[in-house]
This record gives C-alpha cells, sequence and structure tokens, in this order.
C-alpha cells in the first residue's frame, strides 16, 4: 500500500510540473520596492498597479496588534506570495499565500494573513498586492501584467468604549484554562467581504510565556457562515480537516507561523490562534469546543 501511495503522488506532481503556468510576476512597485512606487494614490492608481477584483480584506479597517486577512477567487492561478507595503520603511515586503500548490502558483483561489504590526504600518491607509491570471484563449491574462493593489486603513491603537463589550463574558470564556489565564478581551464590528459580524476576542497567557487568541465571530444566520467557510475558508477546512475527540475542526499553520483552529458552531465561527508553528494548543480548544460544539460541515 505505501509504495502505490508514493507512486501515485508521484505521479499527481509529474502532472502538476507538467501543467500549463502564468509567467512569473514582475516586481511590484514597478521595480522600485520604494515608497515613491504608491506616490500619488490619492490621484490615480499607479501605472504598474491594477484595482483589485475578486479579492476581499477583513477587516478593511485594523487596530495595531490585529491581523488582516485577505482573499482572491475566480482566477486560474494566484501567485503564492503577496507583498505589503511597510510604510515606516518604505519598502514592500512578501508575505505567504495559501491554497492548492502547483510550483509558485496557487490554483483556483487563495487566502492569506498580514499581522498590523505598529513598527510597519503607519496609521492611515496602507497598501498590499497580490497577483493573479486567468487563460484566455492561448495567452495568460493577468491584469496586463499589473499587481492587483488593495488598501486597508489602519486605525493606531484602540481606545474608549466599545458597545460590544457588554456582551463579551457571554462569547469568550473570561477566566482561567489552566494553565493558562486571561489577559485581556475585548470586542468590536468586523467583517468577511460584504458579511458583517460581532468579534469577539480573548487573550490567554501561560506561566512560560505561549500565547493563545481566541476571536468568536457573531453572524447574523447560520447561511452566512455557510457562505463564508465555504469561500474564504474553503482550503483551510479540506486541506486542515482533523477529528479531535469526535469534533470537526481545521488546523493549519498561518502565515506567521502561527498554528490556528478553526470551526463553526451555530451563527459563530471559532478561531483560536496559537503562538506557536509546532502545536495548537489543546486546552484552549477543548475548554472553546465545550462551550462551543463543532458543527463543521466537510466540504469536497
Amino acid at each position: 500500500m505505501k509504495k502505490f501511495a508514493i507512486g501515485i503522488l508521484f505521479l499527481f506532481l509529474l502532472g502538476a510540473c507538467a501543467q500549463d503556468l502564468p509567467p512569473s510576476p514582475p516586481a511590484p512597485g514597478g521595480g522600485t520596492g520604494v515608497g515613491r512606487a504608491i506616490a500619488g494614490m490619492a490621484g490615480a492608481m499607479p501605472s504598474w498597479a491594477a484595482p483589485p477584483k475578486n479579492t476581499a480584506i477583513t477587516p478593511s479597517e485594523a487596530y495595531h496588534g490585529d491581523g488582516v486577512v485577505v482573499s482572491v477567487s475566480e482566477f486560474d492561478f494566484i501567485y503564492s506570495s503577496g507583498y505589503y507595503f511597510n510604510s515606516k520603511i518604505r519598502s514592500w515586503e512578501k508575505f505567504s499565500l495559501q491554497g492548492e500548490q502547483v510550483k509558485d502558483w496557487l490554483k483556483g483561489q487563495a487566502i492569506g494573513s498580514v499581522a498590523i504590526d505598529p513598527a510597519k504600518f503607519a496609521e492611515g491607509e496602507n497598501y498590499l498586492v497580490v497577483y493573479a491570471c486567468s487563460k484566455a484563449g492561448e495567452s495568460w491574462d493577468c491584469n496586463g501584467k499589473r499587481w492587483m493593489l488593495v488598501t486597508f486603513n489602519v486605525l493606531g491603537v484602540a481606545t474608549g468604549d466599545i458597545p460590544e463589550l457588554a456582551n463579551v463574558d457571554q462569547f469568550v470564556i473570561n477566566s482561567p484554562i489552566p494553565p493558562f489565564s486571561v489577559t485581556s478581551t475585548t470586542a468590536e464590528q468586523d467583517n468577511f467581504a460584504d458579511i458583517n459580524v460581532i468579534r469577539y476576542d480573548a487573550r490567554y497567557r501561560e506561566a512560560n510565556g505561549m500565547i493563545v487568541l481566541v476571536h468568536v465571530f457573531d453572524f447574523n444566520t447560520r447561511a452566512e457562515i455557510d457562505t463564508t467557510i465555504s469561500t474564504l475558508f474553503r482550503d483551510i477546512v479540506i486541506n486542515g480537516w482533523k477529528v479531535h475527540k469526535g469534533h470537526n475542526i481545521a488546523i493549519f499553520l498561518a502565515e506567521n507561523d502561527h498554528r490556528d483552529a478553526v470551526w463553526t458552531s451555530g451563527k459563530e465561527i471559532i478561531f483560536v490562534e496559537t503562538f506557536d508553528k509546532d502545536s495548537a494548543n489543546k486546552e484552549i480548544i477543548e475548554a472553546y469546543l465545550e462551550k462551543y460544539p463543532s458543527d463543521l460541515q466537510q466540504l469536497t
């Protein structure tokens, strides 16, 4: 059986290698890699960039310490590396996208995350770029060999009272989960593309320094969850599928080397982010599975 499995994998890899792929993209920023490449954005799109198409960023407004998730779909191939603009040193920096990999490309759709580090992102409008192509006859249409430029706003440090905080203890576990203690809880409005949600957060810390961050996304309807899972989280669910103590969850390694777990429960999506690349934290996951039993369905 093992030889058969290896043979099938070898044939699959040969097929992938032989697949017709787009030409490699040009360097982002028109090859300059510096801030003047996006000068004048208020007036016009840079010549090397194209408006985003079939691309979403969530949330479109983020605070320092948060993260944004970018998803790209409905293309034949998406380049496996995107770039965000480090506005502090005015340079483009690479981040990874996830999906069905074929050499340097991802097939069909892709998703990636970027941490909003105050050392890299100034308050105000910020930028990231992704590159995607579809076959048009015998040639590739890659938006005129241009990167799709996505904008988002950084609001600085979250301050002041947030109305949703009144409900935060109903959604997160605001008590120790041994060996972890709670260091903070918060809540705010968020969105997945055009679907608005409330995000409830809890941050936990273990004595040796391990940090786990939990997001509970409260949707208005189950139909909105099913749409979000089947589009933005599709590859994560398919590739990260795992059954843990009778619960269906998806576990994956994010671009920031954090081991993450995600599942659905009623009209909530639960996202557990462990600040460690080797393993997701079972104590936090199991505590939240008890509060939110998984009803995640396998995708095909």
